[in-house]
């Protein structure tokens, strides 16, 4: 009987082969994105379940009643105050903030290499709440040494090769903390010890969420920890153990009895908990990326089920009378749906097969990473997932099977035999299936619109006076080594220059997009009061001429104390400020010209730069700018990359960017997720115009008669073209009308992120509506214009 069902599911789906393939590959193609999209939510949903005692983990914080907004951070010794709660608590533990340093690692004996790695500092306690899975040494002898790592086992194995290798090897930290005591020089020299090596921790943790963390460190003699300052410092989070038998409501009421406030900064906070992962801000942001990364996969994945059950549902009443002649010969419902299942379910296996091998090819390509955040798929929970999805669609076919067994076995068997069906209940269906894919399309084509416009807007934005063609000539080159003195550094700029594609160097203390000199100055000598904020740059003196920056009033810097404001920076002052002077707390500066507004950040309005001559800072250098010839940037990428890798330890990777490199990096979320978007858009629109032309394609042949009639009687082309195409004509522009103002509204709140933002006017939707209309128009022609060309004789005689 199985071999039975499964030849007439198989004749069944080669007499529809056309739309069997379009229904496979829609559905393939929506359970991939959906899978994907939906493993995201999953990952971001699911976070600190990695931890052991999850549920009873709490973390503390400071919230200010006054002005009803939580502090980022708490400071350490409100961790030792809440160890006084022995009664409710089992451990309490404080976690600072991850800050990536460099280290001098022994790699082997007598062998040192330089490296940048995130610690984290924590005290002893942080293992009885995170419970850390300990690989090799000890943790017991970790928390009882000074200055001791726990490194992770990623890391280790990437500096030593084997876990058990690091264990003993001395780190030497090449660079003073903000937390570090006077005495400690500015290039570091603290040695600390191996004591441990630990599993890595999932990224989905909210101690350092979607990033990475090289190390943890114990009794930190450097770290806020053991700062004396500690108590009007923050730095980090404080997290709680609670005991079995207490919950958090227990813990609020205690800590409203015994810790209600705590003064910081001469404001008193009151003392407040929430589960681990669930701080307000921190869980609403997370709520948002989560909720639409699932709504995009949903999204993608309707546009697939829609033409999916749209071919199953329809193949089902096209057979009334082969199930109506079934049921003359006793045919039972059981027997009907096992018949309509397998064919389901032969459609489903293989789309489910071929989503399964797109997983596996794409295997490490959809991995992405943003400015602070990366995202790496586990192929191995992809599948995992992927399957569960499967199972759940194979459900609701089996439901959709059982209803239209109903509904076949409540027809009558006159009607059956007949093939009547109630043609305007299903085109209905079938018509709303479609108008909810040109929704979808219009989401994903407005959104990759606007993502690539915006991508647009802020690259011409960002460091405007430069054209495109002198941004992408432009080479950005790091600098920042601790191990290179500045005679170092000026040597490998020499080297960088004897290239023969190379037009002028521009050197820098900091990269112009990654931030700013100094952002403060005194309008008094020594005058504390008397400080205003404004963005300083140290720049040299050919700065001007190699971000071709005119100077509209002026001249340049001639002299050490010489200064230049920018346009954004004079209009804030609201008057004349040649010749106005600033300080700082070594000189002052006096204003010698005006130059155009200095634009290196479109999320934050800007107070204004002013520029000062880098000499003043004994012209540190911790970046260079190239400016190639034209067409030449590549050969000179070339060269200074291996300049770079004869110079830096192996342990160091050269990067060499171009300034358009740096700016989609400075800009990450329009210029990643522009691709990503574009993806799903194009998924979209190529299912809507299969779904189409399944329709126009069953529409037009079942009007072959009618058609002809009309061409007998006189119609023409266009009048057969209209005929059809009305109805898609109303489908498109009433699903715009319900999708532009719902976008719209997205829009304008996406455009508060930016202080500038592209035209999303009239033209913008007149254009998208244009862009979908033409192509859905060319994909209904095409079908109709072979049926109007048909000899009428020839199909009547057919008929």
């Amino acid at each position: 009987m199985i071999l039975h069902y499964l030849k007439i599911a198989w004749r069944n789906l080669l007499k529809y082969r056309t739309q069997n393939i379009i229904s496979i590959i829609g559905l393939a193609v929506g359970l991939f994105s959906f899978t994907v999209c939906f493993y995201c939510s999953r990952f971001i949903e699911s976070r600190d379940h990695c931890f052991i005692n999850h549920d009873r983990i709490a973390q503390l914080c400071l919230y200010d009643s006054t002005a009803g907004h939580y502090f980022s951070g708490t400071p350490v010794p409100l961790s030792h105050d809440l160890r006084n709660l022995t009664d409710q608590l089992e451990a309490v533990s404080f976690v600072a903030y991850p800050r990536e340093c460099p280290f001098d690692i022994e790699v082997k004996p007598g062998k040192s290499l330089p490296y940048e790695l995130r610690r984290m500092e924590t005290d002893s306690l942080y293992a009885r709440l995170f419970t850390p899975r300990i690989l090799a040494g000890s943790w017991t002898t970790a928390s009882h040494t000074p200055n001791a790592l726990v490194m992770t086992r990623k890391t280790a194995v990437r500096i030593f090769g084997n876990i058990n290798e690091a264990i003993g090897k001395t780190c030497t930290m090449t660079r003073k903390l903000p937390t570090s005591p006077e005495s400690t020089p500015f290039e570091g020299g603290i040695v600390y010890t191996i004591q441990a090596v630990m599993e890595d921790t999932p990224m989905n943790n909210s101690l350092h969420f979607m990033e990475t963390v090289d190390m943890l460190v114990l009794n930190d003699s450097e770290g806020v920890l053991q700062s004396p300052k500690n108590r009007e410092m923050t730095g980090g989070n404080t997290y709680a153990l609670l005991k079995p038998e207490i919950d958090f409501r227990q813990l609020e009421t205690v800590l409203a009895e015994r810790i209600s406030t705590w003064q910081l900064y001469g404001t008193t906070y009151k003392v407040k908990e929430f589960p681990i992962g669930q701080f307000p801000t921190f869980s609403r942001g997370l709520s948002v990326v989560s909720g639409i990364t699932a709504a995009m996969g949903l999204l993608i994945l309707l546009v697939g089920l829609v033409n999916f059950f749209h071919f199953l549902i329809g193949s089902y009443f096209n057979r009334t009378r082969e199930f109506s002649l079934m049921k003359v010969n006793g045919c039972k419902d059981r027997q009907l749906f096992y018949l309509l299942f397998t064919q389901s379910l032969l459609v489903m296996l293989v789309a489910s097969l071929l989503m399964l091998c797109g997983i596996e090819l794409t295997e490490g390509r959809v991995d992405y990473s943003l400015q602070f955040f990366s995202m790496t798929f586990d192929k191995t929970l992809l599948l995992e997932q992927a399957a569960q999805y499967i199972l759940l669609l194979i459900v609701l076919c089996s439901v959709v099977c059982v209803v239209s067994t109903i509904r076949i076995r409540r027809m009558t068997i006159q009607t059956g035999l007949r093939g009547e069906q109630h043609h305007r209940q299903k085109h209905r269906g079938r018509n709303l299936m479609l108008g909810v894919q040109f929704f979808i399309c219009w989401v994903f084509v407005t959104l990759t619109a606007g993502l690539y416009l915006q991508a647009e807007k802020t690259s011409s934005t960002l460091l405007n006076t430069l054209s495109r063609q002198e941004k992408a000539s432009i080479l950005s080159i790091p600098l920042d080594y601790q191990f290179l003195t500045q005679a170092d550094k000026q040597q490998l700029i020499n080297r960088f220059k004897s290239h023969a594609a190379v037009k002028d160097v521009l050197m820098a203390d900091i990269g112009y997009l990654q931030g700013m000199s100094g952002n403060c100055m005194m309008t008094e000598k020594d005058n504390q009061d008397s400080w205003i904020e404004v963005n300083i740059m140290a720049v040299p003196k050919n700065f001007f001429t190699f971000m071709n920056i005119p100077l509209e009033q002026g001249h340049g810097l001639n002299t050490a104390t010489d200064m230049v404001a920018d346009r954004t920076w004079q209009q804030r002052m609201e008057k004349d400020v040649m010749g106005m002077t600033l300080y700082d707390s070594q000189r002052g500066y006096t204003v010698c010209g005006i130059c155009p507004s200095f634009q290196n950040d479109t999320y934050t309005q800007s107070v204004g730069f002013v520029f000062i001559s880098s000499e003043n800072s004994n012209g540190y250098i911790g970046h260079c700018y190239l400016k190639c010839e034209s067409g030449q940037a590549d050969a000179v990428r070339t060269w200074v990359k291996q300049v770079l890798r004869e110079s830096l330890p192996e342990s160091v990777t050269a990067q060499v960017n171009t300034l358009t490199d740096d700016i989609r990096e400075d800009q990450p979320l329009e210029n990643k997720l522009k691709d990503i978007v574009l993806f799903f858009a194009i998924v979209s629109i190529i299912l809507t115009l299969l779904g189409v032309y399944s329709s126009i394609t069953l529409d037009t042949e079942r009007r072959q008669k009618e058609v002809a009639i009309r061409k007998v009687n006189g119609a023409g082309v266009p009048q057969i073209i209209l005929l059809f195409a009305r109805l898609y004509i109303i489908l498109l522009t009433g699903s715009a009308v319900l999708a532009f103002p719902l976008l719209y509204f997205a829009l304008m709140q996406w455009k508060r992120m930016y202080t500038v933002f592209f035209d999303c006017g009239f033209f913008f939707w007149a254009g998208i509506f244009i862009f979908v209309a033409v192509i859905t128009t060319l994909t209904v022609i095409f079908r109709i214009l072979r049926i109007a060309r048909q000899n009428p004789a020839e199909v009547i005689k057919r008929e």
